[in-house]
């Protein structure tokens, strides 16, 4: 098979995101691939791409907005598709990609895959965090409190091992 062309690129707030993307493209280290923030990618550059790793951290149960926007300045697209995301919850229980996913489905492009990993909230000050806290009940906020506590430190090494070898697997999918 031909070397793929691989754009891996994000919006990160946290540089949680930032970081998975990094991951992401080491281990896209086989084929000829670009790094690239969301703000840098020329729209009309994406159809020279065989695939596309598409990455945000979820604000308010989506993506940045800077995701979509990219996919409807595109006149043409690429084939593939692979979503990743960080976000602040345990689980992804809510699919940030909603908005994207609808766009794309109106396309013959296809989505592949998704990654995810927890991500500590390092945007919200500590004195925020404390002052949400301070206003739940004993019950909820002893949970709230062992939640944060579990999401410290993500996306930690093993988290971005976990990205480059999804980022393989893709890969050899293709």
């Amino acid at each position: 098979m031909n070397e793929l062309k691989i754009l891996v690129t994000y919006y990160s707030e946290s540089g949680n995101t930032e970081k998975i993307a990094k991951s992401i493209f080491e281990g896209c280290a086989s084929e000829e691939a670009d790094l690239k923030p969301i703000d840098q990618v020329d729209p009309s550059s994406l159809k020279n791409y065989d695939l596309i790793f598409l990455g945000s951290g979820i604000y308010a149960s989506r993506v940045h907005k800077s995701l979509s926007e990219l996919i409807n300045s595109a006149e043409e697209l690429p084939e593939n598709f692979v979503f990743f995301c960080t976000h602040a919850s345990l689980d992804m229980y809510q699919d940030g990609f909603k908005v994207v996913k609808r766009k794309l489905e109106k396309t013959t492009t296809k989505i592949i895959d998704i990654f995810d990993c927890m991500g500590d909230n390092i945007g919200v000050p500590e004195a925020t965090r404390k002052a949400m806290l301070d206003r739940l009940p004993p019950e909820p906020r002893k949970k709230a409190e062992e939640h944060q506590q579990r999401l410290k430190g993500h996306p930690n090494e093993e988290d971005l091992e976990n990205a480059k070898e999804f980022a393989q697997l893709v890969i050899k999918k293709l």
